[in-house]
């Protein structure tokens, strides 16, 4: 039995789960388990799953919860030490967690490698940095081992205890994201307590990128809804887990990115600008939520905002 569980979250991945299940169960090392939580596909892809791949631990959601809280539920439903989350729409070269293991020090939290992006035909790192608006920078050295801020969940190995350490309520991604961000969240909160990110070079994986919104990589192309989420979001990860001096040190951009963003989406989103709108309601909607787990995370904060500032970049 192997030391590593794979937790997937699946909605409606028909296209890609199989292909991304058999790289998993062709892995060079052993693995503990296989956790795969549905969000109430209608596709057949869990049909799918249940057919071909009877190994498979799969859970069965009736209703879409997101893929931040039906990722706490294939973490949680997995044994291995180290914990692989995995989009469906990445497929693993067949030695990528066996190396990946290779790059876990004594504070390493999470560790990722290289990842060819479908949509833009490019070598890219799963790990990032962030640019001071609160948007991730790829790494985009790809060939040496790097400290980056954090990891994407789109193919992120996390050790189980940084996990942890980290989770509010047995929850490691905050449900109240949704989607998209809560990686971004859960780096955050990992700096925070002095859990280190690490690229690790010598193996690869294959992203489609978007697949649940049918490769629409760009913001300003994705569905409404899921722009509502990503405005959101972007809010409640700087009110969570910013301290004040760090806050202080953005705030310019931040108010800088404010006044470009919303004339931005006024121009080009005219018909969905109002619907938009509502993802400042939703943010101040869940301010008592975020301030609980916001004492909890600083109360153990281990690093200075001066460490974290090294992570930012301008551009």
């Amino acid at each position: 039995m192997g030391e590593v569980s794979v937790a997937l979250v699946n909605w409606n991945g028909l296209p890609y789960i199989k292909r991304c299940l058999a790289a998993v169960f062709s892995q060079t090392c052993s693995l503990c388990d296989v956790v795969v939580v549905d969000n109430a596909s209608t596709d057949g892809s869990k049909e799918c799953i249940r057919q071909e791949f009877p190994q498979v631990k799969l859970i069965e959601n009736e209703k879409n919860i997101g893929f931040a809280a039906g990722c706490n539920q294939a973490v949680s439903a997995g044994g291995g030490a180290f914990v692989l989350v995995l989009n469906p729409d990445v497929f693993l070269e067949a030695d990528f967690i066996e190396i990946m293991l290779r790059g876990f020090s004594e504070r390493t939290g999470a560790v990722t490698g290289r990842v060819y992006q479908e949509a833009t035909q490019e070598w890219i790192s799963g790990g990032f940095f962030m640019r001071r608006m609160i948007r991730i920078i790829p790494l985009l050295n790809v060939t040496e081992t790097s400290e980056v801020f954090g990891a994407s969940g789109a193919l992120a190995l996390f050790r189980r205890s940084a996990l942890e350490a980290v989770a509010y309520n047995d929850e490691y991604f905050d449900p109240a994201y949704f989607m998209y961000g809560e990686d971004i969240d859960l780096a955050w909160r990992l700096q925070l307590l002095g859990w280190t990110c690490r690229h690790q070079p010598g193996s690869g994986a294959y992203h489609i990128g978007s697949g649940a919104s049918q490769g629409r990589m760009r913001f300003i192309d994705k569905p409404a809804v899921l722009q509502r989420h990503i405005l959101k979001n972007r809010y409640l990860t700087v009110w969570k887990n910013a301290s004040l001096r760090l806050f202080l040190w953005l705030l310019p951009t931040l108010v800088f990115t404010e006044l470009l963003l919303w004339p931005y989406l006024l121009v080009r989103l005219p018909w969905r600008f109002p619907y938009l709108c509502l993802a400042l309601v939703d943010a101040v909607r869940l301010i008592p939520w975020i301030l609980v787990r916001r004492r909890w995370i600083l109360r153990q904060r281990q690093v200075s905002h001066r460490y974290l500032r090294r992570f930012f970049h301008r551009a």
